[in-house]
């Protein structure tokens, strides 16, 4: 079966050409989970298939590592870069996922890429978390997010406390993913992602950038458009319409790498077996 390895801003995918339905649908979740496990197989931050559409230049199905379906604006970038390197479409094309048809437009190896209207945003929210409270925004950009203000350096895990608020009750049985930002001025944002169904920090989160800028411009600290700092360095760009917690023309921007391709053997599917103890 033949893949490709896509990145956007850090966040890297599996994507396979499903137009003609290599993955049957029933197969699908458990050979996203083995293939997701880094070491054991190709490893990534999530699983995309191409497939036909009757609305739009293609359909892109994106995979959390734990099987479950999802939204994601960096692996949108990727799979419309994709499919323009693989003559598919041109440089302009119309992208249907399980939110919307996405207008995107691809120039080299930068990607623009619309996203779903913003819902639910809420901020000036407390929880407690270890006896601690925390302020917090709370946004769904295609799939739900904590937003945090605060510096968190490099050297300072997120693991844990991303954790506790991923799962906090606050969000609900479905939790959230949760984002670290800081304020470096009003066009400039450093962030760090905790996400869900990866159940670690990525290195960059499209629909994690769209949340904390929001957020941000809701509280007066930012406007458009916003460059992102991500944890690998990459910076990604958010550009938006409106104000006062109601947003339009919401564009995720950044680079979508075409790392390498091959295929997949079925040791990669092999999947492990935990040591047995007692």
């Amino acid at each position: 079966m033949e893949f490709f390895k896509m990145s956007g801003g850090g966040n890297d995918f599996i994507v396979i050409d499903n137009r003609s339905t290599v993955v049957r649908p029933e197969a699908t979740p458990e050979l996203v989970r083995r293939i997701s496990v880094r070491a054991l197989s190709v490893g990534a931050d999530g699983v995309i298939l191409i497939e036909p559409s009757r609305i739009a230049d293609l359909r892109a199905t994106f995979f959390n590592p734990d099987g479950l379906t999802t939204f994601c604006g960096n692996g949108g970038r990727c799979v419309s870069r994709l499919a323009y390197l693989m003559g598919l479409v041109g440089p302009r094309m119309r992208v249907e996922t399980i939110k919307m048809v996405h207008d995107a437009v691809v120039e080299g190896e930068r990607v623009q890429f619309t996203m779903p209207p913003a819902q639910r945003l809420k901020t000036g929210l407390s929880i407690s978390v270890d006896e601690t409270q925390l302020e917090v925004a709370s946004i769904d950009t295609g799939v739900p997010h904590a937003v945090v203000f605060r510096d968190t350096p490099h050297s300072v895990s997120i693991q844990d406390l991303g954790r506790k608020i991923r799962y906090h009750p606050e969000f609900g049985p479905e939790g959230t993913n949760v984002n670290f930002a800081m304020v470096v001025d009003e066009h400039t944002l450093a962030i760090r992602t905790y996400e869900r169904g990866v159940e670690g920090e990525t290195l960059s989160c499209g629909t994690g950038c769209v949340a904390a800028v929001l957020a941000s411009a809701s509280l007066g600290l930012t406007r458009s458009p916003v460059a992102c700092w991500t944890r690998s360095g990459v910076t990604l760009s958010v550009q938006f319409k409106g104000a006062s917690g109601a947003y339009s023309n919401i564009v995720l921007e950044g680079d979508a790498r075409l790392i390498f391709q091959g295929n997949l053997g079925s040791e990669a599917t092999r999947g492990f077996d935990p040591p047995r103890r007692g």
